[in-house]
């Protein structure tokens, strides 16, 4: 049985223990190896990952509740008290601790300042610091907001190897539960998420079932590795800027809103109505005639994922059509879209392998350097309820064009993104400026929406 005692304050924060859970270490997931490659080469400057999530609460609590909230959570979400090493081999292990402690930062609020705008506040600092995820502190980070010594509203950011997207709701929601009953029913517990823990991942995928899967996965890179150009960029096109990379972003509700009703019009989905714009648009700023993009995929396809807290995403390929009807290159994109998300589940390592095969049959290494991530809210509401009417694209403004970011390090030559920030839909593109001068990036962009809306009239 777990032994439990009381949260003590510190100092300004809030230790919460735990321990006689249990302890195990055993190979990472195929989940956890493909996000730990971008987090290991982006160290020391991998903070970029980390999730953070701010959790405001109808009814302040004493810290001490919210620290027996906390221990709960790290009891029952077994990735929350997992760490990680190399194996003498080089492949990474998970090592599930069954003891331990997470330090809460306590945060008074000053006063009057609203809870949203401190945890706003405090949500930039703690995603800024990186996660020792090779040492022995926990993936999760908790920074509790005081109003007049209450737990007003809490911070919980969490290292990406932990959980991704889905996983880190998941956790905040559970937590918001666990606080709920605390106050509803002392004593009791409501029941825990369903979905396998990690551990219990890596034993799946070292079966036969997933075998197949990531055999199946790995045939249909195989094959279309081979009708695609070795790179979408074989030189570079200049110098580039003094910060090599930069993001430009489009906030885009005419973008947004055209890509739905193009979506009705032609059987596909949002999602692949702008991905085939951006093939049709990179094929002609490249001369390619097939244009792979990698896409990411939550890959929660299963009752055991979907509430699962872990790290699941992996990359799949979806190679673009460039010429040719518009309607059914969306059609095709859109199928390309559903095979590859039917083959997301995968062994990095065996991928990996069967790229490198492909270079070394063609004589060069292959630039899979080209992404596309939408994660916007989904076409229609969970449920399967019927889509919410869009209005007249044509009557929505062109997207405001603003510089995001520039950066002197990344792992990409080019990365089209689509989200919902503070209620408006936005684009982003990130180039590598040798290769994608970004001067082009904001007609690029302006191309995709136009492309797009004209497809919804």
């Amino acid at each position: 049985m777990p032994m439990h005692d009381d949260g003590l304050q510190k100092g300004g924060r809030l230790e919460v223990r735990f321990e006689g859970l249990a302890e195990e270490t055993g190979p990472a997931t195929w989940g956890q190896r493909t996000i730990w490659a971008p987090i290991s080469w982006y160290a020391p400057d991998d903070h970029y990952f980390n999730i953070a999530l701010p959790l405001e609460l109808r009814r302040p609590v004493e810290p001490e509740a919210f620290g027996a909230s906390l221990r709960a959570l790290l009891e029952r979400h077994e990735s929350l008290r997992t760490l990680y090493r190399l194996a003498p081999d080089g492949s990474l292990e998970q090592r599930l601790h069954g003891r331990g402690m997470l330090p809460v930062r306590l945060v008074p609020a000053p006063a009057g300042e609203p809870v949203a705008t401190a945890l706003g506040r405090v949500a930039a600092q703690d995603r800024a610091v990186r996660f020792e995820l090779l040492g022995d502190g926990l993936p999760l980070r908790v920074s509790a907001v005081l109003v007049d010594g209450l737990v007003a509203g809490a911070v919980l950011t969490v290292a990406h190897i932990a959980a991704d997207g889905t996983g880190a709701q998941v956790v905040r929601d559970d937590l918001r539960r666990l606080l709920v009953q605390a106050r509803r029913r002392p004593g009791t517990l409501p029941p825990p998420p369903p979905g396998r823990r990690p551990r219990e991942q890596a034993a799946y995928e070292a079966g036969p079932q997933a075998a197949a899967r990531s055999n199946a996965a790995i045939g249909l890179w195989t094959r279309q590795l081979a009708g695609i150009p070795a790179s979408l960029w074989p030189e570079e096109a200049g110098p580039g800027e003094a910060e090599r990379w930069w993001e430009g972003e489009l906030v885009c509700p005419r973008l947004d809103s055209a890509s739905r009703v193009a979506a009705v019009r032609t059987g596909t989905s949002a999602s692949a109505v702008v991905l085939a714009a951006v093939g049709v648009e990179l094929g002609e700023h490249t001369g390619a005639d097939a244009v792979p993009l990698k896409v990411i995929m939550g890959n929660r396809v299963s009752e055991a994922q979907r509430t699962a807290v872990g790290a699941f995403a992996q990359n799949g390929l979806v190679v673009l059509g460039t010429s040719g009807d518009f309607d059914e290159l969306a059609q095709r994109a859109w199928r390309s879209q559903m095979q590859t998300f039917r083959h997301g589940h995968y062994d990095p390592g065996a991928l990996a392998a069967a790229v490198a095969e492909e270079g070394k049959r063609r004589g060069t290494e292959l630039d899979l350097n080209a992404l596309f991530n939408d994660h916007r809210e989904p076409d229609r509401p969970p449920g399967g309820g019927a889509a919410p009417e869009q209005g007249d694209p044509d009557g929505l403004p062109a997207g405001r064009f603003g510089w995001r970011s520039r950066w002197a390090r990344q792992d990409c030559k080019f990365f089209f993104g689509l989200a919902h920030r503070d209620g408006e839909a936005l684009a982003t593109l990130l180039v590598d400026t040798r290769y994608f001068p970004a001067a082009e990036v904001e007609p690029f962009l302006r191309a995709v929406e136009e492309r797009v809306t004209r497809a919804a009239r």
